[in-house]
């Protein structure tokens, strides 16, 4: 990313509240890598042109001034995450420069004070008034990034042809198990594998799942893609716990192995009675990849009831 951004969230309190900001912008094509791509700011994808804003007064012309470059697909599924504004970035749009999650804000400029321009300095100083109030916002803790890892592989050899993803980190982020699938590293067999396995891949488990180059590692979960279940939707779980109050077999096994897996011991009922577990919790629980692929207390519900207490 360079010193700007786009797709700004303007009637967001780090825009209003206290210093109205106003940008001064300047409109640019559409970038290839936004040919039908969506993202949070961007839910119907980009026009023709995006109106590019300046954070940085006289970008440094003979010195690298770097940006933080994350993408929204690997926090996104934190609940109460709110994305502000994207970076400027040559890779994939959805690319973070300005985000809050619980009492973490992330700002992806590394400006020095002097060099911002005066609407970046009061998006700052709004930012502060507006993260006071966020002092005792829940945040949850991150394990992982999450499977959108892979589709940004396909993306980044979409926009420039780069390989290096699929062909060197996609297998290198695979347990043993899940590699041995893995044996096209085309682009076309990268996303037939993705299409086939995605809805199944889970990680951050255990010392298995662990990568000391990449962090985590993802497996393939036989039980839930056997049961056609992906992972990550709530009709699964609901699923799995119709399959675990039903007869022994297969199937049932299968289930409870998917609630032991995916359902965290902080929330998991402890009497393994699952159907009055789900009546208590429906409503305050919440999956989220970023922490482990967990069905877990989802820190909003958390916020309210403490207030409410």
């Amino acid at each position: 990313m360079d010193h700007q951004g786009h797709g700004l969230a303007l009637d967001h309190a780090i825009f209003t509240t206290p210093n109205r900001v106003q940008f001064p912008g300047v409109s640019a094509p559409r970038q290839k890598n936004h040919d039908g791509a969506t993202s949070v700011l961007y839910p119907q994808g980009v026009g023709d042109t995006v109106t590019l804003v300046a954070f940085e007064k006289d970008a440094p012309k003979d010195d690298w001034n770097p940006t933080l470059v994350n993408h929204e697909g690997f926090f996104t599924d934190v609940p109460g995450f709110e994305n502000l504004a994207e970076g400027h970035s040559a890779k994939n749009l959805g690319s973070l420069s300005l985000a809050r999650q619980g009492k973490w804000f992330y700002w992806g400029y590394s400006i020095d004070p002097e060099r911002m321009t005066a609407p970046a300095a009061d998006t700052l100083v709004n930012v502060l008034h507006y993260m006071r109030g966020k002092r005792d916002a829940r945040s949850v803790a991150f394990v992982n990034v999450t499977r959108r890892i892979l589709q940004t592989y396909l993306e980044l050899h979409a926009e420039s042809g780069y390989l290096r993803g699929i062909e060197e980190h996609w297998p290198g982020q695979l347990v043993p198990e899940a590699l041995a699938t893995y044996t096209d590293r085309t682009p076309a067999g990268a996303k037939a594998w993705l299409e086939r396995y995605g809805p199944y891949l889970f990680t951050g488990k255990g010392p298995e799942h662990r990568s000391e180059r990449y962090k985590q590692r993802f497996a393939i979960d036989g039980d839930a893609m056997a049961l056609a279940t992906p992972n990550h939707l709530r009709t699964s779980l609901e699923r799995w716990l119709q399959l675990a109050a039903g007869p022994d077999g297969e199937d049932k096994a299968r289930a409870l192995r998917c609630l032991q897996r995916y359902v965290h011991a902080e929330v998991a009922p402890k009497d393994g009675d699952w159907a009055a577990w789900y009546g208590r919790e429906r409503d305050r629980i919440v999956f989220i990849e970023s922490t482990g692929y967990w069905w877990q207390l989802d820190p909003r519900v958390l916020e309210r009831e403490a207030v409410a207490r």
